[in-house]
């Protein structure tokens, strides 16, 4: 007999089985089964809304008489935690979806692992094929306000790993295509991280009290529309620090109770304190995470001493000994690491190595050398 056939004859024998033993004083609530057959839909509960995302930013020109870049002011990478491993090889650490192995036993140096490019999607097992980015990089927190910090400060932003999404181990090709580009310049080839990626580069900007333009806040709004949830830009304005302080520190003007002047989204303008680089603003939960770098105790730009605002003079550069611009140059041309790290730094290196001397990526020139770091 066909088994939906046999379904049909079993099922009164069954019910009839459940009514003897209820007249007997059985359990009496299978009874209830055949209602079971065809339940009643409950209604859906609602499904949780994400809560909206306020990112906050502050839209500054740039000082006109600020110093010119270099690179060389924001040193990395450096071993913060004196374990051998620098900031790179931990970044390569944290970001390996596997546990990465070591090129010998003190285990300073990685050898592989499988790392996702974030702006690519490609995946890459050597660790010789990535760069670490800034996401905000290097010479735009120098234009961002970052020109007037501390060298120390310089080197706790160069070095940060306080925020998950400061460093990202990219590949090579993304990282010196995007160069330091902003928003409004540059985006992540895969589309899908466009909401991360502006969410980080907002992050880190708010979180350092950097400034952005016009048109990066505008490429931000735009990023965030590719968000699954609600992500809103909220902008201030203010005016840009000079390069050069005055000798005496200007005192916060405090508008006259008379004539209060209005707030705006809960902020103070910037007129009311122009020595000021950033307004006082609330930040309601949730929100992305705000950096205060912890290695970083300088303060704020707007309180530091004159003195932390004077960039540090820097030596001069040591003999490149060629050209950087002229004929094509191997390791073998130079006599010492050191004159070839000097060379492969002044022809564009590690963001343009033209003469191939950094085979491994590693930000290293010509490391068989005499006195190249181990």
């Amino acid at each position: 007999m066909p088994i939906r056939r046999l379904r049909w004859v079993l099922w009164p024998l069954a019910a009839l089985a459940v009514a003897v033993l209820a007249a007997c004083g059985g359990p009496a609530q299978p009874a209830q089964e055949p209602a079971a057959a065809t339940p009643t839909p409950a209604p859906a509960a609602p499904s949780p809304q994400p809560e909206a995302l306020v990112m906050r930013i502050v839209v500054s020109e740039q000082a006109a008489d600020m110093p010119r870049y270099d690179r060389d002011d924001w040193r990395h990478w450096i071993d913060a935690d004196g374990d051998c491993q620098d900031t790179r090889q931990e970044t390569l650490i944290a970001e390996s979806s596997v546990p990465v192995t070591f090129r010998n036993g003190d285990s300073c140096r990685v050898a592989s692992g499988r790392w996702t490019d974030p702006y690519t999607g490609e995946v890459v097992e050597d660790p010789g094929k990535l760069d670490v980015d800034h996401v905000v990089p290097l010479a735009n927190a120098h234009v961002s306000g970052g020109y007037s910090w501390s060298a120390e400060r310089k080197e706790a932003y160069a070095n940060s790993l306080a925020y998950r999404g400061h460093l990202e181990a990219t590949t090579a090709s993304a990282n010196r295509s995007k160069g330091s580009k902003t928003p409004a310049e540059w985006r992540p080839p895969d589309r899908t991280y466009w909401c991360q990626y502006a969410t980080d580069w907002a992050a880190i900007k708010r979180g350092w009290r950097l400034t952005a333009t016009g048109a990066e806040a505008d490429a931000l709004r735009e990023m965030f529309t590719t968000c699954a949830h609600s992500v809103y830009l909220q902008v201030s304005t203010a005016t840009p620090i000079p390069a050069t302080p005055t000798p005496t520190p200007i005192a916060p003007t405090v508008a006259p109770a008379a004539s209060p002047t209005p707030a705006v989204s809960g902020a103070t303008p910037a007129a009311s304190t122009p020595a000021a680089p950033i307004p006082a603003i609330s930040t309601p939960a949730p929100i992305a995470p705000t950096v205060t770098p912890a290695a970083a105790p300088t303060p704020a730009v707007n309180g530091a001493t004159p003195a932390a605002l004077t960039p540090t003079p820097q030596a001069s550069p040591p003999d490149t000994k060629y050209d950087p611009d002229g004929p094509n140059r191997n390791c073998s041309d130079f006599d010492t690491w050191k004159e070839a790290q000097a060379f492969y730094e002044a022809a564009g290196g590690p963001e343009t190595d033209r003469h191939r001397l950094d085979r491994d990526r590693d930000e290293t020139a010509c490391e068989s050398l005499p006195g190249a770091p181990s």
